[in-house]
């Protein structure tokens, strides 16, 4: 048996390197971090734009590295089937290609795939920008073919029916890039509490953001001026809600610059005189077309109904506008924490909270929660079937819910 030449075994070895090659570049350039390439880019590293510039065209860089992947595999089956005929004679060439086959499998399985795989996941970016000038170079060669290739599928897409491109962005999807650009330092929490309260903002409806129709301030159109001056003067909104006989009946808003104004030249006036034409929002409205509304009639407060046309509270800009950036405080809010932890199995709660607020803090499913009640002390009082007691209590899933303090209204 003659000895065979170097030669074939470092091809052989060429060709598992660029296995290993291919298979690393595969699983680094799914992996990287675009930011994180899009910062070192700006800092001005020439690997990371190449990096960057091939994460862009993902789907041609994949197949470039799939044929390149292939090709080097069966050069490298190919060149091992032949030097092991070479040495066990072409009387077993059956054997000896069972023998290369067995043996190139298992090299570049574990040494092809298996090993680089693993580390180019673990240093994604590294692998990225270290095999990006020879993966753009092989691109720029493979660009005819990938391209016959592409028009190829696009033909049989058509021909089946699928659509070339069925991928979309889910809301899901947006959290997580938020949640991940926090993470790396690409923007502050501040900002990526802002983009995620965005996002929710046209899901959230105007019922969940009222003033209970029981805290409101409302005026009766007939109520003695005494009265009016002194609501007026202890009022924190610019307009009041006037009703007639029943606050489901909301007759307009008193405007109190127009108010006082009056008062301030010792006019004769009546209320009703005073009155501008209110706006009503149905519960269900989302917080988009409800903001939108209140800019269309050029009004800062509403009020929102339920199905059957009876007040449900009223709302303000303010509240819509809170909840995109946070809660905004002028001097005449009162800085009241309405989640205050007595200790680890106590809170104290405060009643006028939204329920919606209640039930996201214990992390409880909205869908499955079945009230007519918009707060806390409202689902309370339906709970315990009329006005409760102090000490009075009820279990609700793994919550026992105690009445600390009432008042009255």
């Amino acid at each position: 048996m003659e000895d065979s030449p170097w030669g074939p075994y470092l091809l052989i070895l060429l060709f598992l390197s660029f296995s290993a090659y291919f298979s690393a570049s595969e699983i680094a350039f799914a992996a990287v971090n675009k930011l994180r390439l899009k910062k070192l880019m700006e800092n001005g590293s020439r690997r990371a734009q190449w990096a960057h510039e091939i994460y862009d065209k993902y789907d041609f860089a994949l197949a470039t590295i799939l044929i390149g992947n292939n090709l080097v595999n069966i050069g490298a089956s190919s060149l091992a089937t032949v030097i092991a005929i070479t040495l066990l004679g072409e009387e077993k060439s059956q054997l000896a290609a069972l023998i290369a086959a067995v043996i190139m499998t298992v090299l570049i399985l574990m040494f092809g795939e298996i090993v680089p795989k693993i580390l180019a996941k673990e240093y994604a970016e590294e692998f990225a920008m270290a095999s990006a000038p020879w993966l753009k170079l092989l691109m720029t060669i493979s660009y005819p073919l990938i391209l016959i290739l592409s028009y190829g599928l696009n033909f049989l897409n058509r021909l089946v029916g699928n659509p070339e491109n069925s991928d979309g962005v889910t809301e899901e999807d947006l959290f997580t890039i938020f949640e991940t650009v926090e993470d790396e330092g690409v923007i502050d929490e501040e900002r990526s509490d802002l983009l995620q309260s965005a996002l929710e903002f046209s899901e959230v409806t105007a019922q969940e953001v009222i003033t209970p129709r029981v805290d409101m301030i409302a005026l009766d159109v007939n109520e003695d001026p005494e009265k009016v001056l002194t609501v007026a003067n202890q009022s924190v909104y610019s307009r009041i809600p006037v009703y007639e006989e029943s606050i489901d009946n909301i007759i307009g808003f008193l405007y109190l610059n127009h108010y006082f104004e009056k008062l301030v030249y010792k006019e004769t006036f009546t209320l009703r005189s005073l009155l501008m034409e209110p706006v009503f929002l149905h519960k269900s409205m989302r917080l988009p077309a409800a903001l939108a509304e209140l800019k269309r009639r050029k009004t800062h407060m509403a009020i929102v109904t339920d199905e059957y046309g009876g007040t449900m509270g009223v709302i303000t800009m303010e509240d819509i506008l809170e909840e995109l950036v946070g809660e905004i405080w002028d001097e005449a809010d009162e800085v009241e924490e309405d989640f205050l932890e007595i200790d680890e199995y106590t809170t104290l709660i405060d009643a006028d909270i939204s329920i919606f607020d209640f039930l996201e803090y214990y992390e409880l499913d909205e869908d499955e929660f079945d009230s007519d009640y918009t707060t806390l002390g409202g689902w309370v009082i339906e709970m315990l079937d009329g006005f409760p007691q102090v000490g009075a209590n009820f279990q609700f899933e793994n919550l026992s819910i105690e009445v600390d303090k009432t008042s009255e209204h």
